[in-house]
């Protein structure tokens, strides 16, 4: 058995797999009503078929379903493109909607560890290192400093921060990315504005974007049905609509009161948006 507590930036592109050993029994328990784990789906690892066919390096599961490459040649393909892709993440006129706070995570973490306090997935792993949010921002770190900062690979070298680059760092690092809820509990946290958080966005931004490497249920259920549809759900504007009139009716059936709620009212004070799925699920609820 692995020490799960050991396992430093480094060894992201070690080859031996898994990266960590998981051993549920050994997570600490969770509060009230999910302390009762076997009454919840049982954390299962990919059987050896599956194993064959997906990457599963970090820890035996798969949130990806990343399917192995076929040769060499294209994991030096990957490769090419997730080098262009973490190029891309560090050049304003590509990558211009957060540049200052992922430069400043980049370069001014103190290393407290005080955003791991917060962190509800490192804490109830039973602080595997692995999971820790500075953990995969440290990874991306060294990769920008060696692969995008000037002068960086031979500082990297010098200083023992270097980090191989592996299709099996790459294939971890993907993952790793769904380790995390993006809560940014750790951002709250941070004595130096450091957004651990920030970095797991980014981290999957240039995996979909570049490598068209994501999850399914996210991206093509929660991403693409929103830009074609209007929403996550698959609810459209006129269904929303519709929802919401029917919403006002209850009230005036149940209060007698004729209420109505504006959307789309140019220059209102204030902009309400609300759970997307909450409007299609429980509409007797929104009221």
């Amino acid at each position: 058995m692995k020490d799960n507590r050991k396992i430093g930036p480094a060894d992201i592109s070690r080859p031996e797999s898994p990266l960590v050993d998981l051993d549920p029994s050994k997570f600490p328990p969770l509060p009230p009503p999910y302390d009762r784990l076997k009454l919840e789906p049982r954390l299962r690892s990919l059987t050896p078929g599956q194993a064959s066919r997906y990457e599963c390096g970090l820890d035996g599961v798969s949130a990806v379903m990343l399917p192995k490459p076929s040769s060499e040649i294209e994991k030096k393909e990957l490769i090419g493109a997730f080098l262009s892709g973490l190029r891309k993440l560090f050049n304003k006129e590509d990558n211009w909607t957060f540049p200052q706070p992922l430069f400043l995570t980049m370069e001014c973490c103190a290393r407290c560890q005080t955003c791991s306090t917060a962190c509800p997935i490192f804490s109830e792993s039973g602080e595997v290192e692995a999971y820790r949010p500075t953990y995969r921002a440290e990874i991306l770190r060294r990769l920008y400093k060696k692969y995008v900062k000037r002068g960086g690979g031979v500082i990297a070298k010098l200083t023992g921060e270097d980090i191989n680059m592996t299709w099996e760092a790459i294939a971890r690092l993907a993952e790793l990315s769904y380790r995390c809820t993006i809560c940014r509990r750790c951002a709250q946290v941070c004595p130096m504005g450091i957004d651990n958080g920030l970095v797991t966005r980014e981290i999957r931004k240039l995996f979909s974007q570049e490598l068209g490497i994501a999850v399914r249920q996210i991206h093509e259920l929660g991403t693409v049905q929103h830009l074609e549809k209007g929403s996550s759900t698959g609810m459209t504007p006129a269904a929303f609509i519709d929802n919401v009139e029917f919403m006002e009716g209850e009230i005036r059936d149940m209060a007698g009161m004729d209420f109505k709620w504006p959307i789309d009212k140019a220059g209102a004070d204030i902009l309400l948006i609300h759970n997307a799925g909450e409007y299609l699920a429980w509409p007797e609820e929104r009221h």
